[in-house]
């Protein structure tokens, strides 16, 4: 009878709006992108998707808030790179980042951060950033979204990879951080593609260099960390769906099919290109294989640039 009711439910869903759960504030990376998911989603579902922000401790707030949902369909995770960092950086998570959750699917990959600076800053290449770091240690700070955010590994990986020492501020979110950085707060950030873009264009932050294997298509005159002479460095991230544990597995696959659906929408594809985002549109099973790779990865990226777990 139970197989029956869920079968039930499965085939009438969704029948009310859906909470896609962001956990950040807003105006970071995961806020724009669901936000621009949101409607197309909606659309191939039947039913508006509502994107609900639950900022706080580097994703840990929100996903939390969905690791105890009724797995039901109508509470989503839209979440990025944190969540596969998470388990290596922190002791102990109020959830298990692979066993309480469903893998729906990956929507897009980032092309990569772009480390940008304060317009007052001398830099105006990645050489002369690294002379300034090395002639004052501990000096120059860089803000991240959080303790673990791909934009502080980033930031790690920079110092381990130049040989030098700056002093990291973690913000609750990339936005707030971005936000110092205009305001000449902070002096550096590996910041994410939507939130900084915006702010390089205004000329409101200088870019030096972008952390992906090759040229943004957005920045196109602003060189790869590779290029600019830290050889082999490269940071990107991504974006993707998720659904609680014991979510019914018919209700995964019609949201993988409305997520697929979304991606074909040529408004949407335009919107993530020109966030030099990379359509991907993978089933739950290549997601979840995907997402264990990822834990696996950043356990030994966490692990040299030594930073004890909190």
């Amino acid at each position: 009878m139970l197989l029956c009711a869920a079968g039930l439910a499965a085939a009438g869903y969704p029948d009310r709006p859906i909470r896609m759960v962001a956990p950040v504030p807003p105006a970071g990376a995961v806020d724009i992108v669901a936000r621009i998911l949101a409607p197309a989603l909606g659309t191939a579902l039947g039913q508006n998707v509502i994107v609900d922000n639950r900022g706080g401790a580097n994703y840990i707030v929100g996903t939390e808030i969905v690791s105890r949902a009724v797995p039901d369909g109508y509470t989503l995770l839209f979440t990025a790179g944190a969540h596969t960092i998470n388990p290596s950086i922190y002791k102990k998570l109020p959830y298990d980042a692979v066993r309480d959750f469903a893998p729906i699917g990956q929507l897009c990959n980032s092309g990569g951060l772009i480390l940008v600076v304060h317009p007052g800053m001398p830099a105006k290449t990645v050489a002369q950033l690294i002379e300034l770091a090395k002639s004052s240690p501990g000096k120059y700070v860089y803000g991240s979204g959080g303790v673990g955010n791909l934009t502080h590994l980033a930031g790690e990986m920079f110092q381990l990879m130049a040989h030098v020492k700056l002093t990291h501020v973690p913000y609750k979110g990339v936005g707030p951080a971005i936000s110092d950085l205009v305001a000449g707060q902070i002096s550096i950030m590996f910041g994410s593609f939507p939130p900084s873009i915006p702010q390089v264009k205004a000329g409101r932050l200088r870019p030096l260099a972008f952390t992906g294997l090759k040229r943004s298509a957005q920045i196109p005159d602003v060189p790869t960390m590779d290029e600019a002479g830290i050889k082999g460095y490269e940071m990107s991230g991504w974006y993707g769906l998720y659904a609680p544990a014991r979510t019914s597995r018919d209700v995964v696959l019609r949201v993988n099919q409305a997520m697929l659906s979304a991606l074909k929408v040529p408004d949407l594809r335009e919107r993530l290109a020109a966030l030099t985002m990379e359509p991907v549109g993978s089933s739950p099973e290549e997601f979840g294989a995907f997402l264990k790779a990822d834990i696996a990865k950043y356990a030994v990226i966490v692990k040299a640039a030594g930073i004890e777990p909190q």
